[in-house]
């Protein structure tokens, strides 16, 4: 399934935090709503319990006032304490109106009817009592009576405070496990959108970035199309732009080592063929100094030669593909083939030459191995100074065998170790400078060795360079 990306990369990030932000806002409002709704309550609920424990008190004292107010009118007779006691009668029942109104269960409300009823009773008695004169005063008694109901409603009131506070406490922690429960669900979910924005982020940067690890390989031959936001489609596009001039350059470049490697190789034959008849004195004897000037055109023209040809092989390789001619090979003769064509160099330079075999018969393709072979040898012969060694060995692996050839020269630097296989590169050590090649020996080597399916490396050495070469076993079709 396709994915159909924004115009920009911006409006990619911009949708994308929305997204991604989007269920923690949706988590924060509905906290707020969730606690401000409980703080309405809580505010509800201690109002109530302010205003029903307030009441409650002066419902009691109230009650006390009218009971001590009445008791000392019929004592005394003084106009004053009955208006005392009409005050408290008034004021209780404006308070017992207000109990009726904060009072929310049945039970509650009954209880306050009655209080009502008896205080109203009570009243007309004390009115009578005080109309009539009458000396019995017994119905005082009832006040005691009263103030156990006012005790039970305010009892009843406390309960009912404490349940309400119990139910807002009972709320919140709902509230509150709500509100983990939808953390716990929409907070992952914001997590997984981001990664799945990330995602779709990254996907086409790592296209990109495999495209250029590409390009920087010399593959040229896959197109590149970038799936995403518009700019990075378009810089896909600049990019297969991009491969393509560089794809013509290479297939120049080939062309053009093909064409000035075919016309060097023809005089270089003819120069070397005159040179070998002059140093073979076939054109008449020389003196020792025509001898010392003969040798060294001799050995440049080779070493012209083997330039050229490890351009040809390069060229070939690249173009071509490599298609195996194995064979049976006896591994020792195909080194000491090797060697023996270095024999001049090898006793000019009073090399010592220390060889060590372990391996016997061995498939291969015997031209590659060869070549492989020269060029590891050749470089160590070229970069050992006079009176060094060079080192050969060959040992059987368990999965295959493998070839060590060491030199006592100057070895690698850390710099030249990293580009040590790439095409015409030459490292910037100072033994480098005083020595000339093509730079393709190693890369050549290396190629020819993938396509046996071995592996090339260079080990650590205390001095010189240190290649190994190892081979898996292949066997005849």
């Amino acid at each position: 399934m396709r994915f159909y990306y924004p115009s920009s990369f911006l409006k990619l990030l911009l949708v994308g935090f929305a997204f991604a932000i989007l269920p923690l806002i949706w988590v924060f409002v509905n906290a707020n709503i969730a606690f401000d709704a409980l703080s309405k309550q809580s505010q509800i609920t201690i109002s109530k319990a302010v205003e029903g424990t307030r009441a409650g008190r002066l419902l009691q004292e109230q009650l006390h006032l009218m009971e001590r107010s009445s008791r000392q009118y019929f004592v005394l007779q003084d106009e004053v304490l009955f208006n005392n006691y009409n005050k408290a009668y008034d004021k209780f029942n404006i308070v017992l109106t207000q109990l009726k109104q904060l009072a929310q269960k049945v039970p509650q409300k009954q209880n306050l009817n009655l209080l009502s009823n008896q205080i109203s009773q009570l009243n007309l008695l004390i009115n009578k009592a005080k109309k009539s004169q009458i000396n019995e005063k017994n119905f005082l008694n009832q006040f005691s009576l009263l103030d156990k109901q006012v005790e039970i409603i305010i009892k009843e009131n406390n309960a009912t405070i404490d349940a309400t506070s119990h139910q807002v406490v009972l709320n919140a922690q709902a509230t509150q496990k709500k509100l983990v429960l939808q953390s716990l669900v929409l907070i992952p979910l914001a997590l997984l959108i981001a990664a799945g924005i990330t995602y779709l982020l990254a996907v086409p940067i790592r296209r990109m970035d495999a495209a250029i690890k590409h390009l920087g390989t010399g593959e040229y031959d896959a197109p590149i199309a970038i799936d995403g936001p518009g700019d990075l489609r378009i810089l896909g596009q600049r990019l297969d732009w991009l491969r393509t001039e560089l794809k013509e350059l290479n297939q120049q470049k080939q062309q053009f080592l093909r064409h000035v490697s075919h016309e060097l190789k023809t005089p270089l034959t003819a120069i070397r063929e005159g040179t070998e008849l002059l140093h073979d004195g076939i054109g008449g004897s020389l003196s020792t100094q025509q001898s010392e000037i003969i040798t060294i055109l001799r050995d440049n023209s080779i070493r012209l030669q083997k330039m050229i040809e490890n351009l040809l092989n390069y060229t070939r390789i690249e173009t071509t593909p490599l298609k195996l001619n194995l064979s049976l090979l006896y591994l020792p003769d195909i080194i000491n083939k090797t060697l023996k064509t270095y024999a001049l160099s090898i006793q000019n330079n009073k090399l010592q030459i220390q060889t060590d075999y372990h391996v016997d018969d061995v498939v291969a393709d015997e031209e590659k191995l060869a070549i492989i072979l020269d060029n590891l040898i050749s470089n160590a012969i070229k970069y050992t100074q006079t009176h060094g060694k060079i080192t050969i060995t060959s040992h059987q692996d368990r999965n295959g065998w493998r070839i060590g050839i060491s030199d006592s020269g100057p070895g690698f630097s850390k710099a030249d170790q990293e580009k040590l296989f790439d095409p015409f590169y030459r490292g910037d050590t100072l033994h480098k400078s005083l020595i000339s090649g093509s730079g393709l020996g190693l890369t050549i080597a290396k190629d020819l060795v993938t396509s046996h399916g071995g592996r090339i490396t260079l080990a650590p050495s205390p001095q010189g360079a240190h290649f190994i070469v190892n081979m898996p076993k292949l066997e005849l079709k």
